[in-house]
């Protein structure tokens, strides 16, 4: 073969050889431009999966949170009205009962009894009248203690004091019955009512000072 045939073939090798290293590097380059797109493309997506998990977990927590804060005040709310509407006015008046029926001539057998007119007009004044604002009070607002861990026994001892002053006040508006109190007809104060209410009555209290002291950080805990 003549020298310039050789030439002209070892030329055309190296030109093909050229070639396809010049395809092949294309196609590496292309390649590696999709894969490389590829993978910030998945990449991407963790990120803004992760974004909106993000994103998702504090509303969780902001819905959780509007939640607990809600059932704060509603707790509060509730108590409020359980100490003002019920407890609290109950508790006052038998207090005051407490302190009057010892000093009434018919009622009592201590010797600082008021004298009998003083007496009978006490009980017809404040005694009967103190009463009767506590069934009222029972009677529109028993709703109020319904959830009390002791509701059962206190319910009972209400009923039992309603009846007592339906006999009370029956047998001091009846001439002839006067001189008999309701432990005569078998309807004597019930006993364990005032313990009862006042015992709730400072649970409130207790739960009430409690929950004022609560940082809204802390109601989720």
């Amino acid at each position: 073969m003549a020298l310039s045939e050789k030439i002209i073939e070892l030329v055309i090798d190296k030109i093909l050889v050229g070639g396809i290293v010049l395809v092949a590097g294309y196609w590496l380059n292309k390649r590696f431009e999709i894969f490389k797109n590829e993978t910030n493309e998945k990449y991407h997506q963790r990120q803004l999966i992760a974004e909106l998990e993000h994103q998702q977990q504090q509303q969780i927590s902001e819905l959780e949170n509007q939640i607990a804060i809600a059932r704060y005040n509603a707790e509060l709310e509730f108590i409020e009205r359980q100490i003002s509407e019920f407890y609290w006015p109950i508790y006052l008046r038998l207090e005051k009962d407490n302190v009057m029926w010892k000093r009434i001539k018919s009622l009592s057998s201590e010797q600082n009894v008021l004298p009998e007119a003083v007496s009978v007009a006490i009980e017809k004044e404040f005694i009967l009248k103190n009463h009767q604002e506590i069934v009222e009070i029972v009677e529109s607002k028993i709703h109020l203690a319904e959830n009390a861990a002791n509701s059962k026994d206190l319910i009972h001892e209400l009923l039992r004091y309603i009846k007592h002053v339906a006999v009370y006040k029956t047998i001091r508006s009846v001439k002839e019955l006067q001189r008999f109190n309701p432990v005569d007809m078998n309807e004597p104060f019930p006993e364990k009512l005032f313990p009862l209410i006042e015992n709730n009555f400072r649970g409130l209290q207790n739960r009430y000072e409690s929950l004022k002291n609560i940082k809204f950080g802390e109601l989720n805990k």
